[in-house]
């Protein structure tokens, strides 16, 4: 990703093209604006995820699934879809939810939601 913004930057200021070097700040404010910083909170009344400068909030009675995936980051599965987050300690983050989402049972490492 990087790689993809500085690239046209260098050339923009190696080639003497300002309005390539405009559009280049533009594509890295815009990368960085939604993606940076990102936080997770669990409240009370709903899981709230901050990336950038959006923020997500997901109510806990619509999660179906909380499980560590491969790359050290956890995928929670809910209502229209789901995403993957990466907390400092997976465990009690995982934890904490499922304390707080009534319909999720254990199976092995996972939290999922019971069938009723």
């Amino acid at each position: 990703m990087l790689v993809g913004i500085a690239a046209p930057a260098f050339i923009a200021v190696t080639q003497n093209l300002p309005w390539m070097s405009i559009a280049s700040v533009m594509a890295a404010a815009l990368v960085f604006g939604i993606s940076i910083p990102q936080w997770y909170e669990t409240r009370p009344e709903a899981l709230i995820i901050r990336s950038g400068l959006t923020t997500r909030v997901i109510a806990y009675g619509q999660i179906k699934a909380v499980r560590p995936s491969a790359d050290n980051r956890i995928a929670i599965d809910y209502g229209p879809g789901n995403l993957l987050i990466a907390p400092q300690n997976m465990q009690e983050f995982m934890d904490d939810i499922a304390a707080r989402a009534p319909q999720l049972s254990r199976q092995g490492s996972e939290w999922v939601a019971t069938q009723s």
